[in-house]
């Protein structure tokens, strides 16, 4: 059942769009739930771009390679990861900060 439905003609592209616009949003504005969706969609292409593979760039194994194909995952990855990174900077950098008596924001000391 689940072989069929990877299988299907446009199981391709609506992974390769759902890729770069969850990759796009996750440059755009970094949120935690974004990357790791980007996460998952980079696995979840990484298991469904077999038609599209391309050029073998190294074998491992007889039947084992990575594909031009296998590029995008980590892109996808990469871009998930500085996300990732960007969303802890941001709450350091929330978390070193405090409010005066009167409302204004001061660096921590």
């Amino acid at each position: 059942m689940l072989q069929t439905l990877i299988d299907g003609p446009v199981v391709i592209p609506v992974t390769l769009l759902a890729v770069g616009v969850c990759a796009l949003g996750a440059l755009i504005r970094p949120r935690v739930d974004v990357a790791l969706v980007l996460g998952l969609l980079a696995a979840i292409w990484s298991r469904v771009n077999t038609p599209v593979e391309g050029r073998v760039l190294h074998t491992w194994t007889a039947d084992r390679g990575f594909t031009e194909a296998d590029l995008l995952s980590v892109a996808a990855l990469l871009v998930a990861g500085i996300t990732l990174l960007r969303c802890a900077y941001r709450l350091v950098r929330r978390s070193t900060r405090r409010r005066d008596a009167d409302g204004t924001v001061v660096a921590a000391r």
